[in-house]
C-alpha cells in the first residue's frame, strides 16, 4: 500500500514538472499566435526599463523619402487683406506674392485723396523666419496737390516665436520689424522709418479667428523730426461658408504695414490718435489663390475719410 502511494506521489511529480516546461517554452517563444513578444535588457544590470527588441537590419524597410511642401493659400494665408500680421511664417521655402491693385483712401481735414496699386512679397527663409518686400507701389495723388510716381520699398523681417493650446485658451506669438527706405519717387518721400511689433493669434469660441498686433512705429512730422507712436491692429474673422470669411478690422495710429496716409506729415503726431474701423471678405478661390476685399472708416479728422482695398494673393 505505501509502495503504490509513493509511485503515485511521483507519477504526479512528473506530471507536473513536464506541463510547468511546457508552459515556460510556450511563453517565451516569440511570435506564436496569442502571446507577447519577449522583452529584454541590453545587460542585466541596465537601468533602462524593458523594451522591444530591435528588428534586424535586414528587415528594415526602406525609409521613405521626404515629400516636398506643396504651398497652399490656406496657411498661413494673406497678409493683405486686414489691418494686421499674422503671426505665423511661411514654410522653408514657400512664396506668397500679394496685391491690391485697387486701393484708395478719402481726404482728411489735413491729407489728400490717394491712389496705390500694393504689392507684398513674401519667402519662406525657414519655416519659422520668413523674409517680407512691401511697396505701396504705383501711387497717384489727387488735388490740390496732384502727383504720380511709386511709393518707397519696405524691407520687413517676421518670426514666429510659440505657440500653445490649452483647454481654455490658445495662442500663436510672433515678432515683427520694417524699415521703410527712400527708395522711391522723391515725391513721396516720408524719410527712413521702422517699426517693431508684437503678433498674436487666437481661435476664439465658435471658430472666430482672432489676430492683433501691437507694437511702435517710427513716423515723420510736418517739420522732420521722428516720433516714435504707439500702434494696435486687430481683425476678428470667421468663415460664413467654406472657403468664404467676413472679418471686422481697425487700427488706432497705423496698421501693420506703412499703407496709410498719416496726420504726421501735416502736424503734430505727439497729440494725435488716428482711429479706423472697417468690414471685409476673404475668398479662398483654391490652395493657390485667394481673392479679398475691404471698407473702412475714420472716427477722426486726421484719418483718410475712408479706405478702400481689392486684392488677391498667390502661392507658388
Amino acid at each position: 500500500m505505501a509502495g503504490a502511494a509513493i509511485a503515485l506521489l511521483a507519477a504526479v511529480t512528473a506530471h507536473g514538472l513536464e506541463a510547468h516546461a511546457e508552459q515556460s517554452s510556450t511563453e517565451s517563444a516569440p511570435g506564436r499566435p496569442g502571446e507577447h513578444a519577449a522583452v529584454y535588457r541590453e545587460h542585466v544590470h541596465s537601468p533602462e526599463p524593458d523594451r522591444p527588441p530591435s528588428p534586424s537590419p535586414a528587415a528594415s524597410p526602406e525609409p521613405a523619402a521626404p515629400e516636398s511642401a506643396v504651398p497652399t493659400i490656406r496657411e498661413p494665408g494673406p497678409d493683405l487683406s486686414n489691418f494686421p500680421n499674422s503671426s505665423y511664417t511661411l514654410p522653408e521655402g514657400g512664396i506668397y506674392l500679394e496685391m491690391s491693385p485697387l486701393m484708395l483712401q478719402g481726404a482728411s481735414s489735413n491729407s489728400v485723396k490717394q491712389y496705390n496699386w500694393e504689392v507684398l512679397f513674401r519667402y519662406g527663409l525657414t519655416d519659422d523666419l520668413e523674409l517680407r518686400l512691401f511697396t505701396q507701389g504705383l501711387t497717384v495723388q489727387g488735388p490740390p496737390q496732384s502727383a504720380t510716381g511709386f511709393s518707397p520699398l519696405t524691407f520687413d523681417t517676421k518670426i514666429h516665436l510659440y505657440k500653445d493650446d490649452f483647454e481654455y485658451f490658445n495662442y500663436s506669438v510672433g515678432l515683427e520689424a520694417y524699415v521703410q527706405t527712400t527708395w522711391g519717387s522723391p515725391v513721396f518721400n516720408g524719410g527712413t522709418q521702422g517699426s517693431l511689433m508684437l503678433n498674436a493669434d487666437h481661435v476664439l469660441p465658435f471658430d472666430v479667428a482672432f489676430n492683433w498686433n501691437f507694437g511702435f512705429a517710427s513716423l515723420q512730422d510736418f517739420k522732420g523730426a521722428e516720433v516714435i507712436l504707439p500702434s494696435f491692429q486687430w481683425a476678428l474673422q470667421r468663415d460664413i461658408v467654406e472657403d468664404f470669411a467676413l472679418f471686422l478690422q481697425g487700427y488706432v495710429n497705423a496698421a501693420a504695414l506703412p499703407r496709410t496716409l498719416h496726420a504726421g506729415t501735416v502736424g503734430p503726431v505727439q497729440m494725435l490718435q488716428e482711429h479706423v474701423m472697417g468690414v471685409g471678405f476673404q475668398w479662398t478661390v483654391n490652395d493657390r489663390i485667394a481673392v479679398f476685399g475691404s471698407y473702412s472708416g475714420a472716427l477722426g479728422d486726421y484719418v483718410p475719410s475712408y479706405l478702400g482695398t481689392m486684392g488677391l494673393a498667390i502661392a507658388f
